[in-house]
């Protein structure tokens, strides 16, 4: 079913693939407030929280620590420990710009999400300022 000019449909099935997926999309980059707003949320100091859930990469990046699954996932692979602060980067997920190419979702994204094409008609209009949060995010790292 094509979805060009109709919008987009996604329903998160809270499969937990999306936190535990490798490859490309098997990275979640924090920002310094981002870093502050979790670590309170924990009772953490941004050092502590540092020191215990990221490392930074080779570019500099605070990243979260990953191995088969995003260290915040809880033992349900249904639910999201630190869900009311989780990073924009999955708030926004899967509205990222490079999982939709005209108007439609990737082959790309129906792999990495079994919620693509499910549920909810969201308009182009409404997706957007997602795609615009996840570009302008990617250019202050």
């Amino acid at each position: 079913m094509s979805e060009v000019g109709a919008g987009l449909r996604f329903e998160c099935t809270k499969c937990g693939k999306c936190c535990t997926s490798r490859g490309d999309y098997g990275y979640v980059y924090l920002n310094d407030r981002e870093v502050a707003d979790i670590a309170r949320f924990l009772g953490l100091l941004p050092h502590e929280f540092r020191q215990r859930y990221t490392f930074l990469d080779e570019y500099g990046w605070t990243q979260v620590v990953l191995q088969d699954q995003c260290v915040f996932l809880g033992d349900d692979r249904a639910s999201c420990q630190i869900y009311p602060v989780r990073p924009l980067q999955c708030r926004t997920f899967p509205f990222w710009r490079d999982l939709v190419e005209d108007g439609a979702w990737t082959p790309e994204a129906r792999a990495l999400c079994e919620g693509i094409g499910r549920g909810k008609l969201y308009q182009l209009e409404e997706v957007e300022p997602h795609m615009l949060a996840m570009e302008h995010a990617e250019d202050e790292e």
